[in-house]
């Protein structure tokens, strides 16, 4: 499915935890002579600076594999804020790469203000002010649509 290389890219794009020492990503092929074949693919993140923090993934999918080393630094990390943000990352990094190779169409990205104003929850503009601080006119905004 992936090639190694592929791979590799993937596993390093899904990782957003703490600084990497190394990773090591590996796709196993077996051919029977019968015409048989399997493939599973490995990944460990090895993370700080002792090789003492590996997380490991192994599975028949590329995906899975990823997921499941980014499980096992979620499972053992000591701030579950971060775990869950690991985990998130990379469930968006895996989910894109899975469409990308389904051949789907791309979503349009759904554009969320960075900034919300508590008052209206409205975003903020260019000059960082929401409806609270101004009100439109209404013949500006008719000539900029």
């Amino acid at each position: 499915m992936l090639t190694p290389f592929q791979f590799s890219q993937l596993a390093a794009t899904a990782w957003c935890g703490p600084a990497l020492t190394c990773h090591f990503a590996g796709v196993q092929r077996y051919v029977a002579s019968s015409g048989y074949t399997t493939e599973s693919y490995q990944v460990s993140y090895h993370a700080g600076a002792t090789q003492e923090q590996v997380y490991q993934g192994s599975a028949p999918c590329p995906f899975e594999a990823i997921l499941q080393a980014v499980a096992a630094f979620a499972q053992r990390c000591t701030v579950p804020l971060l775990g869950a943000t690991v985990q998130g990352h990379a469930a968006r990094i895996v989910s894109a790469a899975e469409q990308a190779f389904s051949g789907a169409p791309t979503p349009a990205p759904v554009l969320v203000p960075e900034v919300v104003c508590a008052v209206c929850s409205e975003g903020r503009d260019a000059l960082g002010q929401c409806r609270c601080c101004y009100v439109p006119a209404p013949h500006l905004v008719a000539s900029a649509a």
